[in-house]
C-alpha cells in the first residue's frame, strides 16, 4: 500500500514534534522564555455582589437585563437570578462585575461601539 503524501499542516506539526525534542534534550535554545518573579504580591480578592448592588450597577450603566448579561458574558437568566436573589455571582464574575462597578465606561464603549456599526451596516 502506498502512503500518502503529508500535508503543509502535517509537516509543520512533525518539525515543531522535532524542534521541542531538540530544545527538551538542550540541543537547541528555546526561541524566547519570559518569566516574571514577584517576591511578595498578594491579589485582593473581588467584592460578594448581593442582589440589590447589582441591580445598582445595572441601573448606573442604565442597561437592560439582556444588554448588562451580554455585557459580561452571562445569560439574561443568570442576571435576573442574581436580581432576585435567587443565586450569587462567582469565580471570574466577581471580577467582572467589580470592573463594572468602577470602570463601567469599560463595558459601555463596547456597546457604543457595537451600536455605531450596526447602524453603519444598515444604512
Amino acid at each position: 500500500m502506498a502512503s500518502r503524501p503529508k500535508s503543509a499542516f502535517g509537516q509543520r506539526l512533525l518539525e515543531s514534534a522535532r524542534e521541542a525534542a531538540r530544545i527538551e534534550r538542550g540541543e537547541l535554545e528555546p526561541a524566547r522564555v519570559t518569566r516574571y518573579t514577584v517576591a511578595e504580591a498578594e491579589v485582593e480578592p473581588p467584592p460578594q455582589y448581593a442582589a440589590g448592588r447589582i441591580r445598582e450597577i445595572r441601573d448606573h450603566m442604565e442597561l437592560s437585563q439582556p444588554i448588562f448579561a451580554a455585557a459580561l458574558n452571562v445569560s439574561p437568566d443568570t442576571i435576573r437570578a442574581w436580581e432576585q436573589g435567587k443565586r450569587e455571582p462567582d469565580g471570574p464574575t466577581l471580577r467582572l462585575l467589580e470592573v463594572a462597578e468602577q470602570h463601567p465606561e469599560v463595558f459601555l464603549d463596547k456597546l457604543r461601539k457595537r451600536t455605531q456599526r450596526s447602524r453603519v451596516k444598515s444604512v
